[in-house]
């Protein structure tokens, strides 16, 4: 192209993006500023999102320093970035300082913090911002809930888990996929009811993959 505008810029990003090339998508949106093009809302969500993906705090704060000069932290798409990224990187009181700090959250708002308390192993804050976000009306996805059978999972909750498993498939229609099936394996295992974790295999309607085996072995 002879002529590239934010948009051509955008579209490269979000698409090396969103196909695991995240490093590439990070060079793509230096060479677009090289190139005296300002970034909106979505390529810069979409970079954030890349810096995410690498783990790599010190690149992302500076797209969020970026964000807060430009004003562009106040659109949902760029924050929900934000609060993914701190929360992949572990500093987690970040993201929830940015959640409360939103105006307008959505269902992704609330599921990025959801999945950042849950992999850092904060299982209380985890259902407890679950149960906030069904009480105000959201809808979860199934992002949401692997975060919520994790959570579960850690806690030793296995009920609580099996009962988040019915909801997710009876009232939010969400076909399990591996990762749900594996999580409720690991929350059988690690509470030590091995016979249901094998049970709940045998029903399952596709066979676990290699983690899902992995994490019933090895708790025999």
């Amino acid at each position: 192209m002879t002529c590239k505008n934010i948009v051509s810029w955008t579209a490269m990003v979000v698409g090396y993006g969103q196909n695991g090339y995240s490093e590439e998508a990070v060079q793509i949106f230096c060479e677009m500023q090289r190139n005296g093009i300002d970034p909106d809302e979505f390529t810069l969500g979409s970079v954030i999102s890349s810096c995410a993906n690498l783990a790599s705090l010190e690149e992302g704060a500076q797209f969020h320093g970026r964000a807060l000069v430009s004003g562009l932290i106040s659109f949902v798409t760029v924050s929900n970035a934000l609060i993914t990224l701190y929360g992949k990187c572990g500093s987690i009181e970040e993201s929830r300082r940015l959640f409360n700090e939103m105006n307008f959250r959505d269902e992704i708002s609330w599921t990025a913090l959801v999945s950042g308390y849950a992999q850092f192993g904060k299982a209380n804050e985890t259902i407890d911002l679950f149960e906030k976000m069904l009480a105000n009306g959201l809808q979860p996805d199934g992002v949401t809930f692997i975060g919520v059978l994790l959570a579960c999972s850690r806690a030793g909750l296995v009920e609580k888990g099996c009962k988040y498993f019915d909801l997710m498939v009876e009232q939010h229609g969400i076909i399990p996929i591996q990762d749900h099936y594996t999580c409720t394996i690991d929350l059988f295992s690690r509470a030590g009811r091995l016979e249901e974790a094998k049970n709940f295999v045998f029903k399952m309607p596709c066979k676990p993959d290699v983690i899902g085996w992995a994490t019933l072995l090895s708790s025999w």
